[in-house]
């Protein structure tokens, strides 16, 4: 009867952790955060997030930017919260030639006139006049991911970053708290904004 109980207990606990994560989540989304200058024309109802934080706090968000769509990405926090900073990284991938191995193996010398010019039988097959071991390197390629840092908002001048990719591909957003001696929470909004275009560059 006590395991049962405790069972009851803690699935009662998690229910209403989950209740009040999902109510504090309604409340910052109704919350204005940005301004309508700021937002500007975008569309911020797909991939933005809103949440409540606390001094200290950090939080990563991966969104996927899709082809042929203008984006706006920034974050926004209440004041009470103090100093907010955030960077957008969009992953990469970089290719390196490296050696594999070297493998000795034996090749036939063939016999050549004084200008360098091979000489062949009445066969017309080259002379051989014996055999040379030589060092074969084999090559291959390594691929790296690596995370480039394409916006902090701690040396940006602007207040948002702005992209219109190629191809379809993910970024993720760091946002960071600074700590205070008096923790205090407050929202949070994550604003991933866009529109279509016909554009066909990545402008970063």
């Amino acid at each position: 009867m006590k395991t049962i109980k405790f069972r009851h207990q803690a699935a009662l606990l998690i229910a209403l952790m989950i209740c009040c994560l999902s109510v504090s989540a309604q409340n910052c989304s109704k919350k204005k955060l940005a301004s309508n200058e700021l937002k500007g024309k975008y569309d911020y109802r797909g991939q933005s997030l809103f949440r409540s934080m606390v001094s200290g706090d950090s939080i990563t968000l991966n969104v996927v930017l899709y082809s042929k769509q203008n984006y706006r990405l920034f974050v926004v926090g209440e004041q009470k919260l103090g100093k907010l900073d955030y960077q957008i990284y969009v992953p990469s991938k970089k290719f390196t030639r490296v050696m594999k191995s070297v493998e000795e193996k034996r090749v036939p010398i063939y016999k050549k006139d004084p200008l360098g010019f091979y000489l062949y039988n009445k066969d017309g097959e080259k002379i051989k006049i014996g055999e040379q071991t030589i060092q074969d390197t084999i090559w291959t390629r390594e691929t790296t991911s690596i995370n480039d840092l394409v916006f902090d908002s701690r040396n940006s001048d602007q207040l948002f970053w702005e992209a219109t990719p190629v191809k379809t591909q993910s970024v993720t957003i760091k946002v960071n708290i600074e700590s205070a001696a008096k923790k205090t929470d407050g929202c949070i909004g994550i604003y991933v904004g866009c529109e279509y275009a016909n554009a066909s560059q990545f402008i970063r």
